[in-house]
């Protein structure tokens, strides 16, 4: 009989983004290359922390749902790819 791996979870980072705010993605945030266009666009937050996974490479990680503005498009972020818009930016630019 076959004992199953335990899976390695990453511990909970210790703070979120509250649900409704409008963040950015970092310019310097660690994204895959299919996402690179995202970087420095405005995003809605639309949950909570939530683990998911397991990746095709069997991982795990922690986010939050966002809707991307500029492409209404819903995908996940970790808390750490997102941050406040730059100070004095014009509301409709956000």
């Amino acid at each position: 009989m076959s004992v199953p791996m335990p899976a390695a979870v990453p511990a909970r980072p210790e703070s979120q983004w509250p649900i409704g705010i409008r963040l950015r993605f970092r310019m310097d945030a660690e994204l895959n290359p299919q996402y690179e266009r995202l970087r420095g666009k405005p995003v809605l937050v639309l949950s909570g922390l939530r683990l998911l996974g397991p990746s095709p490479d069997g991982r795990y990680s922690w986010r939050q749902q966002v809707l991307a503005l500029t492409t209404g498009t819903i995908g996940w972020a970790r808390p750490d790819q997102l941050g406040l818009p730059l100070d004095g930016e014009a509301p409709e630019a956000f």
